[in-house]
């Protein structure tokens, strides 16, 4: 490995170096072979070897690197940095990770950066000490971090939203009830026990239906049955059957090239979109349209009401908490919610859902 590996060496627990039982051709082919990059740096910070795996990470040739100053690897913000680190480790030469807590960054040719964690061991040769970085890549760990805290995000905000339609509805209902059937307990005849008794009846009656439609929500049968489309029509009948803006619908079928979690997914966000409308918008008109657009199935629900500014975080009142329960959502199949809206000027939702692989194209 560069000046390194013209001798068998390997470093002890003092920190010295002795012979191995290893050949040096059999460090190189661990090197070569290693599943993270590696990058042997002497004590004035220059590059003196890089591995195949190192090479493709930052996306240089290893005779790009050999003879360069590390820093060329580091974002430019974080180079000082860097170098004072750098310094300490020679000061201080033992194994350790690398700025254990910090948000540490690779810089590839390209200029590009990505999330790296890094662990330094020291070799100690006669005339130098030699820093072996190992490193990295965690964009996928951290994407699948972000993705779980997602997940909870999206299930926390659906516990909430059944919670808040069992207390408001259902749970009042029931203590309606309960307290007809004291009154009744002291009704033994008359007119009064017998309007007591169909009052019970009814409430009786509007608490299974608010439970069945609860339950509905949950899993939509219409969603199974007859698919998002229909699903979407039977919600938006359901939802404004009292008044409200005019709701113009253009819905394609895409049950075909979505799998059963993005039709959720869609029926989900859209159904959620129209909630905005209800409590904040103000509309007089709301536009849904479902398509097939490219490779990927994109929903738009757009109002003509009064708009918001979607920079601003999420407000007391829950504004801004819909938005990123649609977002979180549409990241667990692969897509993105776009949001454009500014007061006084109505708010367009688009959701982007990649095509199903199975599916019909």
């Amino acid at each position: 490995m560069a000046d390194t590996h013209a001798t068998t060496a390997d470093a002890g627990t003092d920190g010295t170096v002795h012979d191995s039982l290893f050949t040096a051709a059999q460090y190189r082919a661990v090197f070569e072979a290693a599943p993270d990059g590696i990058v042997i740096v002497d004590g004035g910070g220059r590059i003196r070897d890089v591995n195949p795996r190192a090479e493709a990470l930052f996306g240089y040739a290893r005779d790009e690197l050999v003879g360069q100053p590390v820093e060329r690897l580091v974002p430019e913000a974080a180079r000082s940095m860097h170098e004072r680190v750098r310094a300490g480790f020679v000061h201080d030469p033992r194994a350790r990770p690398m700025g254990a807590g910090l948000d540490l960054r690779g810089r590839r040719k390209n200029g590009g950066t990505f999330p790296v964690e890094i662990s330094l061991s020291p070799l100690r040769t006669a005339q130098d000490v030699l820093v072996i970085s190992t490193i990295r890549d965690v964009t996928e760990r951290r994407r699948l971090r972000q993705f779980g805290f997602g997940a909870l995000r999206a299930a926390e905000e659906e516990r909430r939203r059944i919670a808040r339609e069992l207390h408001d509805d259902t749970a009042q209902r029931l203590a309606a009830i309960l307290l007809r059937l004291r009154l009744l307990s002291a009704e033994r005849t008359g007119p009064d026990r017998d309007r007591l008794l169909e009052e019970v009846r009814t409430e009786l009656r509007e608490a299974a239906e608010a439970v069945r439609r609860i339950a509905r929500g949950l899993r939509p049968p219409a969603l199974e049955d007859a698919g998002v489309a229909t699903a979407i029509r039977a919600h938006v009948r359901t939802r404004f059957s009292e008044g409200g803006p005019r709701v113009e619908l253009d819905l394609a079928p895409v049950d075909e090239v979505l799998d059963e979690e993005a039709k959720l997914v869609l029926y989900r966000i859209v159904q959620e979109a129209l909630s905005n409308v209800v409590r904040h918008a103000e509309a007089s008109r709301v536009i849904i349209q479902v398509d097939v657009s490219g490779d990927h199935v994109r929903a738009v629900v757009e109002d003509d009401g009064r708009g918001f500014d979607p920079r601003q975080p999420p407000r007391d009142d829950g504004r801004g908490l819909g938005l990123l329960g649609m977002r979180e959502r549409a990241t667990l199949v692969g897509g993105h919610v776009e949001v454009e809206s500014e007061p006084g000027a109505g708010t367009r939702i688009r959701l982007h859902i990649p095509l199903y692989e199975g599916g019909a194209t």
